[in-house]
């Protein structure tokens, strides 16, 4: 998931060089919350520039003169600022960096509880120590790997491919139009369930979708992609032997669904279309499985019971007196 926080962090910092003047941002944000050493060089010079009465192209300039380091030049900067999120977006990328930072650094606060656990002769309050230290060990174990960026990761933004619209996944076409329009949700999640989908990682991406477009909040690739690999690390975490199956990078898969170009409406055509083939698929289930028990239930009751003899009726014989009333 490295490259969804390298997205993450660069569309902050294009959104600071497209505007330096974003509390927001800088007062919630300090360098060492940045995992790749670019960005933090980047981050830095950006405090470090006066932004007063400064267009962006002079500000690039400025960050690229402090910064000093071969990756990070004019091409590289401008094309981050060109890329930035709107003020909306901008906003929940700022909280997955700050969240990114905190799983790195969730390790160093399992430290002093382990470390206090080996120095308590309460035995109490040792196991206490030791159960909140390897709690914490663990979270860390399962969100950092993810939130980490390897220090050499080349910084060039990703390009992204679109599909052609015909060669989409009925249920991924659904996904895309919820990103492109996601006005939809609120209509769509009245009479589309999850169950039409056919598989888990679709299934568990149009619940999150829907979830965070509902109520209005700003959806993209990065934003959605976040959302689907926390909740299958919690997943893994509270339940590792349930994790759910992962076939796909998530945000390279979701950016190529927010360029391909569908119609307003494609999720509630083909969702009508999906509903109409779950509901055909499971009525024809029930009425199968129903035919099956009838024909248990018929077997048992025609057949013999083992061990048990049916009642022999006697009958009448001429040798038998009759008697006279």
């Amino acid at each position: 998931m490295s490259d969804l926080i390298m997205r993450a962090e660069q569309g902050v910092l294009g959104a600071l060089l497209a505007d330096p003047n974003q509390p927001l941002i800088t007062d919630n944000l300090i360098s060492d919350d940045f995992s790749h050493p670019a960005h933090r060089a980047i981050y830095n010079a950006i405090l470090d520039t006066p932004a007063t009465g400064e267009d962006p192209a002079r500000i690039v300039a400025a960050v690229v003169a402090i910064v000093d380091r071969p990756d990070v030049d004019t091409n590289l900067l401008n094309a981050l600022a060109a890329a930035a999120p709107d003020d909306q977006r901008v906003r929940a990328y700022s909280q997955i960096v700050i969240q990114a930072a905190f799983d790195r650094d969730t390790i160093d606060f399992a430290e002093p509880y382990l470390t206090a656990a080996t120095q308590a002769t309460d035995p109490v309050a040792r196991d206490a120590l030791v159960r909140l230290g390897q709690a914490l060990t663990a979270q860390a174990e399962t969100f950092a790997p993810a939130s980490t960026i390897d220090p050499d990761q080349a910084l060039s933004l990703p390009t992204v491919v679109a599909l052609a619209a015909a060669d989409l996944h009925p249920e991924d076409a659904i996904i895309a139009d919820l990103l492109q329009h996601p006005e939809q949700a609120r209509d769509v999640a009245a009479w589309l369930t999850s169950d039409v989908f056919t598989t888990d990682e679709r299934r568990l991406t149009y619940e999150l979708a829907v979830s965070i477009a509902y109520d209005h909040d700003p959806i993209d690739a990065v934003i959605l992609a976040w959302n689907v690999e926390r909740a299958r690390e919690i997943q893994s975490l509270w339940a590792p032997h349930q994790r759910l199956p992962e076939t796909l990078n998530h945000y390279t898969h979701l950016a190529r669904l927010e360029v391909t170009a569908v119609a307003v409406g494609t999720a509630v055509t083909i969702g009508h279309d999906l509903v109409s083939e779950h509901v055909t698929v499971t009525l024809t289930r029930s009425a199968s499985a129903a035919e099956a028990a009838a024909t248990a239930r018929s077997a048992e009751v025609e057949g013999p019971v083992a061990g048990l003899e049916p009642p022999r009726e006697s009958s009448p014989t001429l040798d038998a007196p009759r008697i006279e009333l």
